[in-house]
């Protein structure tokens, strides 16, 4: 037996929730090597909070996102294992978080 329950604590903070989902393939990286990605989000602005998924074991590596201009997130891919690391094509999940006008950051 199944139970859906929908938290919304945080709804008040933001005013709208743009999002996206495609697939990234990152080329293989030497440990400390990275790999940048920009992705169009129509509506995406600087400020937004931003957060990524990707549906793949990330073996250490670490992934980030950024609003990097209006409309354009950027998603950083960072190999921080003690190797070299070739992951798989995925799909990317992003979700671009406005804050709403009265919210307190």
């Amino acid at each position: 037996m199944g139970t859906t329950r929908k938290r919304r604590q945080f709804q008040d903070l933001f005013s709208d929730v743009l999002t996206y989902h495609g697939a990234l393939n990152v080329a293989n990286l030497a440990d400390g090597a990275g790999a940048t990605s920009s992705v169009t989000v129509p509506g995406a602005a600087l400020g937004d909070f931003v957060l990524v998924s990707l549906a793949v074991d990330l073996q250490d590596m670490i992934v980030t996102g950024y609003v990097q201009a209006a409309d354009t997130v950027e998603v950083r891919v960072q190999n921080e294992s003690t190797g070299a690391v070739d992951l798989a094509s995925a799909t990317l999940r992003i979700a671009v978080l406005k804050p709403a006008s009265h919210a307190f950051f």
